[in-house]
């Protein structure tokens, strides 16, 4: 049943004329411009009672060339769709509390990932942190006090010696980079960062984040508490040469 619940929230939103439409009217091919009219819908996360479902919008913005995320909901017996959290800048990854009371989600505002809390009865928000990079798997903790996430963590790679001292005003060439990962480009990304990604906690009230995993190893989720809330599950490859 949830299946097809998740079926028609796609349904709802990807359906739509399939004519391109240009200055005369309905096109028999589309073009690239047709591309900032598609809209996506991504990452439903039903409510824990099964009356909503909330779902990443992503749009295409003509002016900036860039896409844009919202979240929306939508009541899975009549279909109705209504914007939650669709403001400047992108809003995605809505988790529902246990209790379906609240929501955590993610909000990217100037640049700066930020971490929210929304209290559905009220509608009112609380920035739970402003983190340094954007955070993944964020998985409330079963008696909603807690919230995990992943979150790369900047590692200095690998280093040949030091260069020598500059002379004041100098103008040198870049410093040499040295590259011994296996994976250090991505498509739609380019050159990554080095880092490894790490397991975090915070409190579902706000306050600072605390990193629970450490090392030149990569944490990954899904992530799942423990039923008692007192152990956190997730996959991680800690042999010799792990990234091959």
């Amino acid at each position: 049943m949830r299946s097809v619940l998740l079926a028609s929230v796609f349904s709802v939103v990807l359906a739509g004329p399939v004519l391109a439409q240009g200055a005369d009217g309905p096109q028999p091919k589309f073009t690239g411009r047709d591309i900032f009219s598609l809209q996506q819908a991504s990452d439903p996360q039903m409510r824990p009672d099964g009356g909503a479902v909330a779902y990443v919008r992503i749009t295409n913005d003509i002016m900036t060339d860039r896409a844009r995320r919202s979240i929306w909901l939508v009541d899975p017996r009549s279909g109705a769709q209504s914007p939650l959290v669709a403001l400047e800048g992108s809003s995605f990854a809505p988790r529902w509390s246990p209790d379906g009371q609240r929501m955590a989600y993610m909000a990217v505002v100037g640049g700066a990932p930020q971490l929210i809390v929304r209290w559905m009865a009220t509608g009112r928000e609380a920035k739970v942190a402003t983190l340094e990079q954007s955070p993944g798997d964020i998985t409330w903790s079963p008696d909603g006090k807690t919230l995990a996430f992943t979150m790369m963590v900047a590692d200095e790679g690998a280093k040949l010696g030091g260069p020598p001292s500059k002379p004041e005003g100098a103008q040198w060439a870049e410093p040499l980079r040295v590259e011994d990962r296996v994976n250090w480009r991505a498509d739609g990304e380019g050159e990554l960062k080095p880092g490894f990604s790490q397991i975090f906690t915070i409190s579902a009230d706000g306050g600072a984040p605390r990193q629970r995993t450490f090392g030149r190893f990569d944490a990954q989720g899904p992530l799942a508490f423990t039923g008692d809330g007192q152990g956190l599950l997730f996959a991680t490859d800690r042999a010799k040469g792990w990234e091959l």
